[in-house]
């Protein structure tokens, strides 16, 4: 049995040694590579070791799939490589800005999410007591439940500064005493809302939860402390650095890039809010409908800030209700193949990629039945978009955060306008329709795997 420090010396020798890795992440079921050559990868070999689902090389990173158990794989690649995961930034391949922007998404979000989607279950549980009236709002139980469900999304701008640091290549401690003082309680009674400089209004704003302006916070940093190591004399580089870096960023942050950030934010809050109330059926079907290509493709993760913005701005998302359906289609199509399954072995890893589909991660379902099917991946589809068009229909929406699309987190469809149970219904749909579709498809065809599976 392969261990997984063996493992990830076979992962590391095939993708063309360390010397090719610029930088390596995760996400939920993904090895993410930065790689300095893409064709020292020997993509064969790779394909012949048990562990591994499916490679995607898109422009940005090449990735991975492993699976569930991709956090200890992780783990090993980066004791192996130690701090080699990091290259100096002209070594690594720029790409389009698409790209760039895709990469920055997923190296800032994707390390953390799996914190989020165990936060997101705890919101749930919390959402629902409250709504079901089953504990007192001040007693000790409630009041530890909300903080632990609530302080992460409070203190998200402390998540996104190390990340970011580490995509900026600038100090994780100074990002973090950067965003600390943008969270930090400024006002109180005894403080004024705006101070007045020179005839212009300066609001002072708490930026608790937000996204855009914490990103930029530590981009603006990652300048200007390489500005300040060139300039600062090397003995006192260790504490000016640090100190004037602060002071520096502090005052072009909340006078500047704080409030631009934030109309940025708004912004495309309000911009996704137009294209999707000019048909909320169309674009949830639609989304729904093509949702799991974001997957295939593994450009999923972008969507994540969109998402925190729509919170952020509107108190509300509807984005991840569509995707909802567009998971529980997938897992219809995959639950489906149990039925069908010609042999022991296919029935097994249908039911293992259905169980992982339950819990909100597809690529076992997409990779392991549906595509080597075609066809339960097109029937997984269609029960999404029918799904996704409901929660557009009814105007479904989610009041916290969905990180990881699963049934434990219907809790945060609970609000000021809760329609919970329409979102029930549509998951119902998606699931059962791809189910039923997959049983009937496969016994009145024979079930053969698609030539490019």
């Amino acid at each position: 049995m392969t261990t997984y420090s063996q493992l990830a010396q076979q992962i590391i020798k095939h993708v063309g040694k360390p010397g090719n890795i610029a930088h390596i992440t995760h996400c939920a079921t993904r090895l993410r590579f930065t790689l300095k050559d893409k064709n020292k990868v020997n993509q064969d070999a790779l394909y012949e070791l048990p562990e591994v689902v499916k490679l995607v090389d898109n422009p940005s990173q090449f990735q991975i799939v492993i699976g569930p158990k991709v956090d200890q794989v992780f783990a090993a690649i980066k004791e192996i490589l130690g701090e080699q995961t990091v290259a100096p930034e002209e070594t690594v391949p720029q790409g389009s800005w698409a790209n760039r922007l895709l990469a920055t998404l997923s190296a800032i979000f994707t390390p953390y999410i799996g914190v989020l989607a165990g936060v997101g279950v705890v919101k749930g549980i919390v959402v629902l007591l409250q709504t079901m009236n089953l504990v007192d709002t001040h007693s000790y139980v409630f009041t530890v439940f909300n903080a632990l469900s609530s302080g992460v999304f409070v203190m998200l701008p402390l998540f996104i500064a190390v990340t970011a640091a580490e995509r900026f290549k600038a100090n994780k401690f100074t990002a973090l005493a950067l965003t600390a003082a943008m969270i930090f309680p400024l006002t109180d009674a005894s403080v004024p809302g705006a101070f007045h400089i020179m005839g212009l209004a300066l609001n002072v704003k708490i930026y608790g939860g937000a996204v855009i302006p914490a990103v930029f916070a530590v981009l603006f940093l990652s300048y200007v402390e390489r500005w300040l190591k060139k300039i600062v004399p090397e003995l006192a580089a260790f504490v000016f650095v640090p100190c004037l870096s602060l002071i520096i960023c502090g005052f072009v942050v909340f006078t500047f890039i704080g409030p631009i950030a934030d109309y940025v934010g708004v912004g495309i809050a309000n911009g996704y809010a137009w294209l999707y109330n000019l048909s909320p059926v169309i674009s949830g079907a639609l989304l729904a409908g093509i949702g799991q290509l974001f997957v295939v493709f593994g450009v999923h993760w972008g969507i994540i800030p969109l998402a925190l913005i729509n919170i952020q701005v509107n108190g509300y998302d509807t984005i991840m209700a569509m995707f909802m359906s567009a998971v529980m289609g997938q897992f219809g199509a995959a639950f489906g193949a149990i039925f069908i399954a010609r042999n022991i072995k296919d029935k097994q890893i249908a039911i293992s990629a259905s169980i992982s589909a339950f819990f909100g991660i597809t690529e076992p379902a997409l990779y392991g039945v549906n595509l080597k099917y075609r066809m339960l991946f097109v029937f997984g589809c269609i029960g999404a978009a029918l799904g996704g068009g409901i929660t557009g229909l009814l105007g479904v929406k989610t009041y916290s955060f969905l990180p990881v699309l699963n049934v434990f987190e219907l809790g945060l469809f609970s609000g000021p306008d809760s329609k919970m149970i329409y979102e029930v219904f549509a998951i119902i749909v998606a699931f059962t329709v791809p189910a039923v579709l997959t049983i009937i498809y496969g016994k009145t065809r024979k079930l053969v795997a698609s030539p490019a599976s």
